[in-house]
């Protein structure tokens, strides 16, 4: 249970400092993507740019991927 805890706590930071990184930049994050679907008056309307695209649906779930391997990793080296 502890392995389990302290990869999903490991996974929570950089989820945290990667979207307070894309709020900064001015890229749409899952939250901003996530209330546009559900409002009817933005979800006709709701363009999303490239790189808004690449972020959502390429690299946050790689690097969110990234940071398991990364972790798991680390936690078998530390005899976990």
């Amino acid at each position: 249970m502890l392995r389990i805890y302290l990869l999903g706590l490991a996974i929570l930071a950089v989820a945290i400092l990667l979207n307070a990184l894309v709020n900064r930049l001015g890229i749409m994050g899952w939250y901003d993507f996530l209330l546009a679907l559900g409002r009817p008056d933005t979800r006709a309307g709701l363009k999303i740019r490239l790189v808004d695209g690449l972020w959502l649906f390429v690299l946050y779930p790689a690097l969110l991927g990234g940071t398991a391997v990364l972790a798991e990793r680390m936690l078998r080296g530390w005899g976990m």
